[in-house]
């Protein structure tokens, strides 16, 4: 089987991943926040959202903040 662009604009999380260009369990990450777009429909093999509603997220992704603990080098500065 061959992969296909998704029909009708809409998008599961896998293509979300291709799409940002991250995994597909980073991808389940970022659809969790809050921040996200709702999904527009729930069907037996998942969720799907409007592609054009994540392109139009990603422009105002902020990359570099992926929570979790900084990085030593950041943890050090910050204690002088």
């Amino acid at each position: 089987m061959t992969n296909t662009a998704p029909v009708g604009g809409h998008v599961g999380v896998t293509e979300i991943g291709e799409l940002l260009g991250v995994s597909r369990q980073r991808a389940n990450k970022l659809v969790a926040r809050p921040e996200f777009p709702a999904p527009v429909a729930q069907t037996r093999a998942g969720r799907v959202w409007e592609r054009a509603a994540v392109v139009a997220w990603e422009k105002g992704w902020d990359r570099d903040n992926v929570g979790g603990r900084p990085p030593r080098s950041a943890a050090a500065q910050q204690q002088k």
